[in-house]
């Protein structure tokens, strides 16, 4: 049968919009290894204070011949670069500001993590789904059950990537949850699955007599044991290697903090953790979760829609970048309540709940 035949002009213009639509999303992954090598080859950054013509930019990057046409058609396709009509090529007006941002450099470790971590497992999206299981964590060398932080202590070079990406990504959204931590005003802040510290240490620089504990993994605190020295914050920074589902949590805090911790696990896992965390507060103490956070209406925002692929297909099994009121409806089960919301001002979809401790829950729950 002869389809072109019986398509009519009226039906194909009708069709346009979707295809379009449809044609991005089929080429989403050539645009993402556009931007990255005009993040790597220092295409953007060579070109945000001055236009420069092929040759010009040629010499500053590297590149040459059509391998310099690709990629500037590329990026020119992509709404990264235009060229002025003396033919000399520059950072696109809407871009400039993101470009000279302070967030630039954060922007581009995250670019990396999605390279070398995140597109190498979600192409099992849909496996993970059917299956229902995290199908994506096989693309990560370890032994079967390991989670991929598990499997990330056999390798420095994605532990590195990841662990940069997680201080990047806390960073860009990080001021929200901070100045939130300030406002509580805090004496001892248990900070669970703490990575590399990035939110004790910025805790504790900017909250006056503030100490902090990190949980992590056994096999992880050594990254967040260095970065405390670093700083010279051994003597108010506390790290310990717990299994946060087997053990307690420890005791003497007024506030717990899960940042960016229980996206990675199920709903009944989340609501085993702040029943823990409510049997390590005193009455009228605080959980703060920060986190990307869904609508409740669950139809966006467009980047955390997106990273709950990553949690579905990757990490563990379980895991999405849940809507604020799942964490409302676990809290008040946890004994918790007095919901505060607040939102970030950055592009980024990172939120922060503050709950309050009232009432004690069943030690055996």
């Amino acid at each position: 049968m002869n389809t072109e035949a019986t398509i009519s002009d009226d039906e194909r213009r009708a069709e346009r919009p979707g295809f379009d639509i449809l044609g991005r999303l089929l080429f989403a992954a050539a645009a993402f290894q556009t931007l990255r090598a005009a993040c790597e080859t220092g295409l953007l950054d060579a070109l945000i204070e001055t236009g420069l013509d092929r040759k010009e930019l040629s010499d500053r990057i590297g590149i040459r011949g059509r391998w310099l046409d690709t990629l500037l058609t590329a990026a020119a396709a992509a709404g990264l670069v235009a060229r002025d009509p003396t033919e000399r090529y520059e950072v696109t007006e809407a871009l400039r500001p993101a470009v000279r941002s302070r967030e630039w450099e954060l922007f581009k470790a995250t670019v990396a993590f999605e390279h070398h971590m995140t597109y190498r497992g979600i192409e099992m999206f849909t496996e993970s789904l059917v299956n229902e299981t995290n199908a994506g964590i096989n693309r990560f060398p370890g032994n079967p059950g390991d989670s991929l932080y598990v499997r990330l202590t056999g390798d420095p070079q994605l532990r590195k990537v990841f662990y940069t990406y997680m201080r990047a990504w806390s960073r860009i959204g990080g001021s929200v949850l901070w100045k939130a931590l300030a406002e509580l005003s805090p004496h001892r802040l248990l900070d669970i699955g703490g990575g590399d510290g990035v939110h004790a240490i910025a805790s504790v620089k900017s909250i006056p007599g503030l100490t902090a504990t990190i949980v992590d993994l056994a096999d992880a605190v050594d990254v967040s044991r260095l970065r405390i020295t670093d700083e010279g914050l051994a003597d108010r920074i506390k790290v310990v290697g717990v299994d946060m589902f087997a053990d307690e949590f420890p005791q003497g805090h007024d506030v717990v903090l899960f940042a960016h911790q229980l996206v990675i696990w199920t709903e009944n896992q989340n609501e085993v953790l702040l029943r823990k965390a409510n049997r390590a507060l005193p009455m009228g103490g605080h959980v703060v979760i920060f986190s990307s956070m869904t609508e409740d209406t669950e139809d966006g925002p467009f980047i955390a829609a997106m990273a709950s692929i990553y949690h579905t297909a990757i990490p563990v099994e379980g895991g999405r970048i849940y809507p604020w009121g799942h964490y409302e409806r676990w809290l008040g089960g946890a004994g918790f309540g007095d919901f505060r919301r607040v939102r970030s001002d950055s592009w980024t979809p990172h939120g922060v709940i503050v709950a309050t401790k009232l009432a004690e829950v069943d030690p055996f729950g």
